[in-house]
């Protein structure tokens, strides 16, 4: 039979050495969303404000002043609705062999259609503010990944195509992207309204584009005739990915754009209501090669090489030209044009005592292969300084997940935190997909 497993063992290969899906620093139930509360009333201060509930009345601290914020960040997840955590092991870390039954621990997951999600984040930050205004500046780094797949893809990768002999494989859905950009912004948040309880905050940034390899598809499918002599390709698809057959962190300049978010919160004694509008932008990109098709494509080489190139992670432009052209699909380059990954999200804190406070929220981002991303935190401040963030969540490229946030605050000045996503991989990963974590450090006065 013919070697096909290579054509679309890209879909999960390069995307799946990055990481990161969705995070929010724990760091900020420290700082702005820090617990006031206190069970300590001052009858003989007048001007101190008092929330009351349904069985306590408590007192509320002042807010922490500071002039000026800075933070240095980085975080890295993976997640998927099908894969476990079994299996990213050992694709990604350990290299080892992949045996039938791991494989059909895969297959017993899948539906119709399968996700992967990763993404990797860093960044300079910083605030600083004037009046009622803070400006605020920033560089960050982003390595973002997403893709979808049928149940044939899978078996076509790591099976092979003898068992199609005679057969069609279904590869719908069939979607990857993959954009690796950086970006400088600036931005300002203000407080406006009667009781200066309402935030507005926008952000400018500058983008440079490294890398962008992208595939979409439409009924998809391939066919591998009886005794193996040839394959046909039928269905529209549309591959793009810019120049260089090296993996590289930070790739070449291979394009640029603009990107903004939007904020908005309302503040009630002891909680806020947030929206946020992040990452809505796009990116120019330059000499993109692409290769479109919309119909029925034959091949009937000896074999097809590997499209990736030597580390598995990005297309291999040679390998990849011979199997097009060997259709009679040709390329073309040319400038294009694609938005970024961009995500809404919108959350509610409450503070209920002193030492407890909740979140939930709901994220979406506007990529294939995500779904809203439903979450709830609970933290518990073992001090004022010092807090525990448990949370559960549903949805986005996984199902449900666990974490733990860690945040520690010294001297009021000096803020360390940190997300934990990592107890599933260690307890039951043959039965659960997703880890990672993110750290941050940052200082205010």
């Amino acid at each position: 039979m013919k070697k096909i497993s290579s054509i679309v063992v890209f879909l999960c290969s390069f995307v799946s050495v990055l990481g990161q899906v969705d995070f929010d620093r724990p760091e900020a139930f420290l700082f702005e969303r820090k617990n006031r509360l206190s069970a300590v009333i001052d009858s003989t201060d007048t001007l101190q404000e008092t929330v009351s509930t349904k069985n306590k009345t408590f007192s509320l601290q002042k807010e922490t002043e500071y002039k000026s914020y800075s933070s240095v960040y980085g975080s890295g997840y993976i997640n998927s609705n099908a894969l476990t955590n079994s299996f990213m092991k050992s694709i990604l870390y350990t290299n080892s062999y992949i045996d039938d039954n791991l494989k059909q621990e895969q297959v017993d997951r899948f539906k119709k259609s399968n996700s992967i999600g990763v993404d990797i984040k860093a960044g300079l930050y910083g605030q600083y503010k004037f009046n009622k205004i803070r400006v605020e500046a920033g560089l960050s780094y982003r390595d973002f990944s997403s893709a979808q797949f049928s149940s044939d893809v899978f078996k076509l990768i790591f099976y092979g195509n003898s068992m199609y002999a005679g057969k069609t494989a279904s590869l719908n859905p069939m979607s990857v992207y993959n954009v690796n950009y950086q970006t400088f912004y600036v931005g300002v948040k203000k407080i406006v309204g009667k009781k200066q309880n309402v935030t507005l905050g926008a952000r400018l940034g500058f983008v440079r584009g490294g890398r962008l390899q992208k595939v979409d598809s439409k009924n998809l499918s391939l066919y591998t005739a009886s005794d193996g002599s040839y394959l046909t390709l039928n269905g529209k698809f549309d591959v793009a990915y810019t120049n260089g057959s090296n993996y590289s962190a930070v790739p070449t300049m291979n394009g640029g754009g603009l990107t903004s978010d939007y904020f908005f919160s309302i503040k009630g004694k002891r909680s806020v209501f947030a929206i946020e509008l992040l990452d809505v932008g796009y990116i120019r990109w330059s000499n993109v090669t692409t290769y479109t098709g919309d119909g029925s494509y034959r091949y009937d080489g000896i074999e097809i090489a590997n499209i990736l190139g030597g580390n598995g992670i990005i297309l291999d432009p040679i390998n990849l030209s011979t199997f097009f052209e060997s259709m009679g699909i040709n390329k073309t380059v040319k400038d294009v044009t694609y938005m970024l990954p961009s995500t809404l999200h919108i959350s509610y804190y409450r503070h209920l005592t002193p030492k407890v406070s909740v979140t939930g929220g709901v994220r979406q981002q506007f990529v294939h292969g995500y779904v809203p991303k439903v979450y709830g935190k609970l933290a518990y401040y073992l001090t004022k300084d010092f807090v525990l963030v448990p949370s559960i969540s549903y949805g986005g490229f996984g199902k449900a997940d666990i974490e733990l946030g860690i945040a520690k605050s010294f001297s009021n000045h000096l803020l360390i935190s940190t997300n934990l996503m990592w107890f599933e991989y260690v307890a039951a990963p043959s039965k659960t997909s997703g880890h990672g974590m993110s750290v941050a450090f940052s200082y205010y006065f």
